[in-house]
């Protein structure tokens, strides 16, 4: 069953995210592990499994932290969508791209959370985000291999189920 070493992951993820991730924060840039799983099955699915592990991962970062309940499932569909749409145009396999579709969607997801928190009435001072948003990004592309190494084992493109089997 996939869905279980999925949602197994996601569980691992999400401890990791919660306890441990602030060891190996450096400086005021933090990964987004989350944001991993979002680019991985992004290309890995169709459409319609996509958007719903995308959804899935954006409710479990949601639960498992502090923001607004839903806002992270709303973006994390919106930018999985968003890169599934150019996935046949990119050649997915290799590295640098993996690097670079992160680091480019890293900066759309934050910039939207940001855009989202300014509209919320909270104070915020821009140049001390824009950093933080491309620290935080580039953070995120250069451990992306590796989690893509890491899901390709537990999750293979071929026998990827769908919703219903098991």
């Amino acid at each position: 069953m996939r869905w279980l070493v999925f949602l197994c992951t996601l569980l691992c993820i999400s401890v990791f995210q919660s306890t441990v991730i602030q060891y190996i924060i450096i400086g005021s840039a933090m990964p987004d592990l989350y944001f991993s799983v979002v680019v991985f099955y992004s290309f890995i699915a169709d459409m319609k499994r996509s958007t719903f592990i995308n959804w899935i991962t954006g409710l479990s970062k949601d639960l498992f932290s502090v923001g607004d309940l839903g806002i992270n499932s709303v973006f994390f569909v919106a930018i999985g969508l968003l890169i599934w749409s150019v996935k046949g145009v990119l050649f997915r396999g290799h590295v640098i791209t993996q690097v670079l579709v992160a680091f480019v969607f890293s900066i759309m997801y934050n910039t939207l959370y940001v855009a989202y928190i300014i509209v919320s009435f909270h104070s915020l001072y821009f140049l001390t985000a824009a950093w933080n948003i491309l620290i935080c990004s580039l953070y995120t592309a250069t451990i992306v291999p590796v989690l893509f190494w890491i899901f390709s084992r537990f999750q293979s493109t071929l026998s990827f189920s769908p919703l219903g089997d098991k």
